[in-house]
Parts: C-alpha cells; sequence; structure tokens
C-alpha cells in the first residue's frame, strides 16, 4: 500500500486512471449484461472518444475549458450514432482534452481496457448465474454460445 501511494507523488500522476477506469469496472462487474459494458462497446467506444478528444487539443485559440466541454460533447454524439456508446470513454474524453495527454497517454489508456477485459471474464464466468461479455458484437465471435457451453460442460 505505502508502495502504490509513494509512486504517485501528485494526484495529477493519476489523473488518466481514475474515471475512466473506475466507471468501467462498476460496468463490467455491476452491470454485466448491459451494451455499454461489452468488448466491443469498451474498445471501439474508447478508441473514438479518445482520438476525439485528443484531436480537440489541436485546435488552436480554442478556450481549455471550452474544449473539455466539447470533446465529450462530440465524442458520445459520435459513438452514440455508431451504436458503441460507452460511458467510460466520456469520462476520457475530458481527461485526454485537458491538453495534459497525449497519444502514448491515450495508446495507454486503450491497452489498459483491453487488459482489464481478462479478469472480467474470468471472475464473471466462476458464476453459473452470470455470464461476460454476454456478445462481442462482432458477427463471427459466437462467444454467447461459448460460454455457455463452457458452463454447460463444466456441470
Amino acid at each position: 500500500d505505502r508502495f502504490i501511494i509513494s509512486s504517485f507523488e501528485r494526484l495529477e500522476d493519476v489523473s488518466l486512471i481514475i474515471p475512466p477506469f473506475g466507471a468501467l469496472v462498476t460496468l463490467q462487474y455491476g452491470l454485466t449484461a448491459a451494451p455499454a459494458s461489452q468488448p466491443r462497446n469498451i474498445i471501439f467506444g474508447q478508441s473514438v472518444a479518445g482520438a476525439i478528444a485528443l484531436a480537440f487539443t489541436y485546435i488552436p485559440n480554442l478556450y481549455p475549458w471550452l474544449r473539455i466541454a466539447l470533446a465529450p460533447a462530440v465524442a458520445i454524439s459520435v459513438t452514440a450514432k455508431l451504436g458503441i456508446i460507452h460511458p467510460p470513454a466520456g469520462a476520457a474524453a475530458v481527461v485526454l482534452a485537458s491538453g495534459n495527454f497525449d497519444w502514448i497517454d491515450y495508446l495507454l489508456l486503450l491497452l489498459l481496457n483491453v487488459i482489464l477485459l481478462v479478469p472480467a471474464i474470468a471472475i464473471n464466468n466462476i458464476s453459473q448465474k452470470r455470464q461476460y461479455p454476454t456478445y462481442w458484437g462482432i458477427p463471427w465471435s459466437g462467444s454467447k454460445s461459448l460460454f455457455s457451453q463452457l458452463k454447460k460442460n463444466a456441470k
């Protein structure tokens, strides 16, 4: 515990992680069947929202408060239109639009989203009453039947 606290001397060091990942794990463990918590929405929603937010940082003479307001508004609108809405991506858009982060931070954010899928899938599928993900969102995946079959074989 002491190592974690001493590793981050300032709150700004973890500001990229806290808002979007708190919301992400809430979705993954609390709302496992919700479309917003499925892997497709997590990966693509976060990708689109983050790219939009970082693009806003390149607009010259845009007030920071306006950039922080517009980036998530546009990101949420675009992800909703594309059918990949993901609420933590809105939080990430706010953070990335602040101008304190770059494309490397964005890639780290995406990588951590993918990594957090692994324990969520493992833990949520331990129980016979839960299944995560309920779908991958890609036509060729067939994840629902795969996980259902694994659970039936485990009985």
